[in-house]
């Protein structure tokens, strides 16, 4: 695909385990305290700790909501919302085999429960096993058909086994599932970038931005989208100051901006500006490769040099580890 190499589809989800053995014990020691000297039963101590553990989830206290959870399965079994509250603190602690088997119990306690089916197929795309989330999607989408998030993630496992028509259809179908959302189309518009038909992803990068103008991905998207066709390059520099603007994020938008001023021939400037997007984001290492190109065109080869030096120590040694998703806050 002409175009897929400067496309970053979907935000990355999967990285290395997080290691929780102490760090559980130390976080909810104190705060799931449940004292049998009260007298409540197994019963009434569960629903407290369910109660705290979901208010640590909602808090983002992921390793107090799993110690909550945790200790409240191991006072009543075969609970529906202990088990999910369990899968949900695990996959946001990318514990996600460990995630698999509590929406395994959740699902025989709760067969038709869209939430954990949707969460299932997710956790499945995450570990790579493409075919088995496929498969446990289509189920989600065939029972619950306005589930936009399950219709989203279909999408993506089917982009990534190289059917895009598969792909763009379901990202369509998020689309009908969430009307006002943004993210179905941001979705599709990436789908239409791979699929080199880059006036429909603009279309659909459009509308998304339409429906959430502060959504600073789309406009970095569409900055690609004209630099990439060298095509109205002050437009595609006001939506990535935009971008930047909304959210710095790791310097890629400011980088974008400084790219389409050194294809205007404006070199001075894009020196100055992808020199400053470099100090400020020195860890992204292609501002570092695009401020060597801005160099070595202007003739400063041994600075080039060390600027595609310095990119060198920041590249990534080895790749993902498996495959991205969409979160409930989409992408």
């Amino acid at each position: 695909m002409r175009y897929s190499g400067w496309l970053v589809v979907v935000s990355a989800v999967l990285v290395a385990s997080v290691g929780l053995g102490g760090c559980r014990g130390r976080s909810g020691s104190a705060s799931t305290e449940t004292s049998s000297s009260t007298g409540a039963t197994a019963a009434e101590q569960a629903a407290l700790l369910k109660q705290r553990g979901q208010a640590h989830l909602e808090a983002g206290e992921y390793n107090d909501a799993f110690v909550a959870f945790k200790r409240a399965s191991e006072l009543v079994s075969d609970d529906y919302d202990i088990a999910w509250g369990m899968a949900q603190a695990d996959t946001e602690l990318h514990n996600e085999v460990e995630a698999l088997d509590w929406i395994s119990l959740a699902l025989k306690l709760r067969p038709e429960s869209a939430e954990a089916m949707e969460l299932k197929g997710r956790l499945y795309l995450r570990l790579g096993k493409t075919k088995a989330a496929i498969g446990a999607l289509q189920r989600t989408v065939a029972k619950h058909p306005d589930h936009a998030l399950a219709w989203l993630n279909l999408s993506a496992a089917y982009r990534i086994s190289g059917d895009l028509a598969k792909a763009a259809e379901a990202a369509k179908n998020a689309i009908k599932a969430d009307p006002k959302g943004a993210t179905p189309h941001f979705a599709l518009g990436d789908i239409y970038v791979i699929d080199d038909k880059l006036a429909l992803a603009e279309q659909q990068y459009r509308a998304a931005i339409r429906k959430n103008p502060e959504h600073a991905v789309c406009y970095r998207r569409l900055a690609d989208l004209y630099i990439v066709q060298k095509k109205n390059l002050d437009q595609a520099r006001t939506w990535a100051l935009k971008s930047d603007s909304i959210d710095a994020g790791d310097g890629t938008a400011a980088s974008a901006a400084a790219w389409a001023l050194f294809l205007q021939d404006k070199k001075v400037e894009a020196l100055r500006e992808m020199a400053k997007a470099a100090e400020d984001h020195p860890q992204n290492y292609r501002i570092w490769m695009r401020l060597g190109e801005i160099l070595d065109d202007m003739g400063e080869h041994e600075k080039a040099n060390k600027a595609r030096q310095t990119a060198a120590q920041f590249a990534p040694r080895v790749g993902p580890q498996g495959q991205d998703d969409f979160s409930a806050e989409g992408g």
